[in-house]
């Protein structure tokens, strides 16, 4: 089959490679789009754990091609997404409601080989249905929107709080969507991008703003003592100690973004302590696949507009070009 494969850091190849064959109790799909997500750059990039040579990508959904003989719930011709995170169940954390801590966890397209292929082979456990009226490209995003559902529980926003998020792409939009949904009364974004910012808007966005020299002022215009919720979807230490003068005191920091492994920012321990913030991470997904699944069937999550560009695997490079270069990019997905 054909798969693109990250040899080393930096250094992918499309290229054919062993077909996988489904294990007892795994199901094989048959990927019909995979989105390119910022850890799949940080892998490309040597700043996340995974190890080469890899075939990345784990935001997809597919139609089942074959199935292990324990496999009872899926067959052929199904149409599925998947949770990547393939929890042990049996460890400290799996046996206390703390599967996304799981001390034997595996990862589809992280930890062990993912969907920048035309297969990819996943537990039955990690597999769900999709209805049929949902298209695969908007299914694929079932994984990102179940990392947002997460972080909204996280988040504990309550309703008629105000909420700014700093990062319009396709996670912050999703947060944006949720946190409405959630009760925020006001939400705010922040971006490079006006185009970003146009789109977050038309999205019910209360304000937008561009992140330049005015941005801050602006800010405290809006919200003299700040906002209840302040969320980071960029990932960029340097975005992140801006962005907690913007909390409200007794207000909640939500650390979204996935910065590289290593990196460092600057917090004044007083500043925390004094103004009663709230810093909380929020990491993958904790059972709520089926959840985001029950968003996307019932429309009141849109994620077909989050969609800016499709490329066949063969163009992977330019997808990966886009996701470089490209600061109005949304959602890029692969369609193998």
């Amino acid at each position: 089959m054909k798969a693109c494969l990250f040899e080393a850091k930096e250094k992918f190849v499309i290229c054919d490679v062993e077909k996988p064959i489904p294990q007892k109790d795994e199901v094989l799909i048959r990927v019909k789009a995979v989105g390119i997500c910022g850890t799949d750059i940080h892998i490309l990039k040597g700043e996340y754990f995974s190890e080469f040579p890899l075939i990345a990508g784990h935001e997809f959904s597919g139609e089942v091609a074959e199935v292990g003989k324990e496999v009872t719930q899926f067959r052929p011709g199904d149409r599925v997404t998947a949770d990547p995170n393939i929890f042990c169940d049996k460890c400290y954390f799996c046996k206390i409601n703390k599967n996304n801590h799981c001390l034997d966890n595996h990862v589809i397209g992280v930890t062990q080989n993912g969907a920048f292929a035309e297969y990819v082979a996943v537990s039955e456990k990690g597999v769900f249905h999709i209805p049929d009226h949902l298209s695969y490209s908007e299914a694929a995003l079932a994984e990102p929107l179940a990392c947002v559902v997460y972080g909204v529980r996280r988040s504990e926003i309550k309703p008629g709080e105000k909420v700014l998020i700093f990062g319009a792409g396709a996670i912050g939009l999703l947060l944006l969507s949720l946190l409405k949904m959630n009760g925020a009364s006001q939400v705010v974004m922040v971006d490079i991008s006006q185009k970003k910012l146009d789109f977050a808007k038309k999205m019910g966005a209360s304000e937008v703003i561009l992140n330049n020299e005015d941005g801050e002022k602006k800010l405290k215009a809006i919200a003299p003592f700040g906002f209840e919720l302040v969320a980071d979807a960029t990932g960029s230490p340097r975005v992140m100690e801006r962005a907690l003068q913007f909390v409200e005191s007794d207000g909640t920091f939500l650390v979204f973004g996935v910065a590289p492994i290593g990196d460092m920012m600057k917090v004044e321990p007083y500043d925390i302590f004094r103004r009663d913030i709230r810093i909380i991470g929020s990491y993958a997904v904790k059972k709520t696949m089926q959840y985001s699944i029950n968003l996307l069937a019932s429309g009141k999550i849109q994620v077909k507009n989050l969609i800016s560009s499709t490329y066949p695997l063969e163009n992977f490079e330019k997808g990966i070009h886009d996701f470089y270069h490209d600061p109005d990019h949304l959602k890029i997905q692969i369609i193998p």
